[in-house]
C-alpha cells in the first residue's frame, strides 16, 4: 500500500498499520516519535504517518541543535 516514501503500510483484519522504513534515533524515540502507527482507514493512516514524519523531522532538528550547543 503506497503511503509516503518513508513508510510501508498494510491492511489488517481490523484496519491498517504502517511502519517506518528508516530507523529513528534514540533521541527521536525518547521525544515521541513512533516507528509504527495503526488506523481504521487509509485516510487516518496517511494523516498519522504525515504527523509522525513531521514530528521526527522537527525532533531531528532539535537533536542537531542540541549537539551544537
Amino acid at each position: 500500500m503506497p503511503l509516503m516514501s518513508d513508510w510501508l503500510g498494510e491492511r489488517l483484519d481490523d484496519g491498517f498499520v504502517a511502519r517506518r522504513l528508516a530507523e529513528l534515533t534514540d533521541y527521536q524515540t525518547l521525544n515521541g516519535c513512533l516507528g509504527e502507527v495503526q488506523a481504521r482507514d487509509e485516510g487516518e493512516l496517511w494523516l498519522l504517518c504525515d504527523a509522525q514524519t513531521r514530528l521526527s523531522e522537527r525532533v531531528a532538528l532539535a537533536e542537531f541543535t542540541r549537539g551544537r550547543l
